[in-house]
């Protein structure tokens, strides 16, 4: 008699195990949508998704997913100056991320359409041809600063850099970088990017293969050294370069970024003609190049406030030429 109690036990168990399961199964398949929830598909434009199951959204984004997309805009050729110009990511709707994060969604709430990237060709596909600007559809400006004197002008500069909450590119000569190691730290500690301007501030056509890969590759290793970044961008000193120089530089590795707006401060022009240089020419993808002199941190300060003024943002070299926006990954 206990044997049969314990066996109808049992099954009355296994029973409502099985019912439970068929609920919960029938409760996540009939799951649906928070009341009020909207899904915005592009600026101005929403969707009332309030009660909608995970099929029923899943069967709409695959109706509006081509609608949404973008192909990427890929890396040019300039005509004129033989420089490439960066591409930019497309996008392609991610369906599966914008219906998970639908069906988790408070009442009220507004939920955005999830994009994936879709990534253009590789810029380090086009390593032997120099870069003078970003993509024009960017509305930003990345300030380089070439470094191989200047010592008593870079504390000014990188104080006001830290005000304005800018972050600049150094480009440093390598020999230099070597002699004054605690100013190429306090570049690093305000959170600035580093290039490579050669180890001796050479005229690089003037050598051949081997003494240019030298230059380069000494001065990242006293960089990398002191400050344990990374170097992945190349300029070559007073902007002299063949492609014998290109082609070393990128079968090292690196990327030659060049500048579309000279300060000329080397000359010491003047204050306001340094500033006159850049705001009132400037662009949307526009390096700006300079150099510690004694004009350069209060002209410095006139450019960042005229550039922001005229809704630049200012990054860095690797923020510029990054296709995905917001990111500064440059994917190989």
């Amino acid at each position: 008699m206990r044997k049969l109690g314990l066996l109808i036990a049992v099954l009355l168990i296994g029973a409502l195990l099985g019912t439970v399961a068929l609920w919960n199964s029938h409760w996540k398949q009939e799951a649906r949508v928070a009341p009020e929830v909207i899904l915005v598909t592009s600026p101005g434009t929403s969707l009332d998704i309030a009660g909608w199951t995970a099929a029923d959204l899943t069967a709409h984004l695959e109706q509006i997913a081509q609608k949404l997309a973008m192909p990427p805009i890929q890396p040019t050729i300039d005509p004129v100056t033989k420089g490439v110009i960066p591409g930019l990511c497309g996008r392609a709707l991610d369906i599966e991320r914008t219906v998970e994060e639908a069906m988790v969604a408070v009442p009220g709430a507004a939920i955005y359409v999830a994009f994936t990237p879709i990534y253009p060709v590789s810029l380090w596909e086009y390593g032997k041809n120099p870069i003078y600007q970003g993509n024009p559809q960017k509305q930003e400006m990345a300030l380089v600063i070439n470094v191989a004197w200047g010592n008593e002008n870079l504390p000014s500069m990188l104080d006001t850099l830290e005000q304005e909450q800018v972050k600049a590119t150094f480009f440093l000569v390598g020999r230099w970088a070597a002699k004054y190691p605690e100013l190429v730290r306090a570049i690093a500690a305000g959170g600035h990017e580093f290039g490579n301007h050669a180890y001796s501030d050479p005229h690089l056509p003037m050598l051949n293969r081997e003494a240019i890969a030298q230059e380069i590759e000494d001065t990242s290793a006293v960089i990398t050294e002191i400050t344990g970044a990374e170097v992945q961008f190349f300029s070559p000193p007073y902007n002299d370069f063949d492609q014998k120089v290109l082609d070393v530089a990128s079968e090292l590795g690196y990327l030659t970024v060049l500048c579309s707006r000279d300060t000329a401060d080397w000359m010491r022009p003047g204050v306001d003609r340094i500033v006159r240089r850049v705001v009132p020419q400037a662009h949307n993808g526009g390096i700006v190049l300079m150099h510690p002199t004694e004009q350069t941190p209060e002209a410095l300060v006139e450019i960042i406030k005229g550039l922001k003024e005229k809704g630049y943002r200012l990054v860095t070299v690797s923020q510029l030429l990054a296709p995905n926006p917001g990111s500064d990954e440059i994917p190989r």
